[in-house]
């Protein structure tokens, strides 16, 4: 990020190839349709040469700020009136995976990106039915806690405890797998 804030167009092409599969996979998971997500793809990735001197390593690191920036510009579009209009679908997740495609380029970064989603993906399991459903809901189809109460008919208090609830067990349990 600090050579893409000098202007350094190689950089971005060796950050583009380190991170292209994991964030494709993360917008192709939000969005469900092939095209939308290779077009969010380039867009978070112009973004993100053009916004390379908002990074800041003392507030995170690449990978967050690069998953977060994916994952807002893919929920952004999902909220569009266009992609509404053309995708009427249930937001319910029944098929998911957190596993990035490999990249043979550089694999100890596949390693560890495969190793968060292996122990997220045990934490998620870990947790009830209802707060899991209600952080893939929130998290990959970006409804907000409002629309989450409507969608699957529940209360809205319920839906932010059941929220908070899950994201208090997964830091406990993640931070716990990090110690061991």
């Amino acid at each position: 990020m600090h050579r893409m804030q000098n202007g350094d167009r190689n950089a971005l092409r060796k950050l583009y190839n380190v991170y292209k599969n994991l964030l494709f996979g993360l917008i192709l998971s939000i969005l469900k349709n092939r095209e939308e997500a290779e077009d969010c793809l380039q867009e978070v990735f112009t973004q993100a040469w053009e916004k390379a001197d908002k990074f800041d390593a003392a507030r995170g690191n690449v990978y967050s700020f690069l998953v977060t920036m994916a994952r807002n510009k893919a929920i952004d579009r999902t909220r569009s009136r266009a992609f509404k209009d053309a995708h009427k679908e249930d937001h319910i997740i029944n098929d998911f995976t957190l596993t990035p495609e490999s990249d043979e380029n550089n694999p100890h970064e596949n390693l560890e990106l495969r190793e968060r989603a292996n122990k997220l993906k045990a934490a998620l399991k870990r947790l009830s039915d209802k707060e899991r459903q209600v952080l893939y809901v929130a998290y990959y189809n970006g409804l907000s806690q409002s629309e989450i109460a409507e969608k699957m008919e529940i209360p809205l208090g319920t839906v932010k405890y059941r929220m908070r609830q899950g994201m208090l067990k997964l830091k406990e349990m993640l931070i716990s797998e990090d110690i061991n």
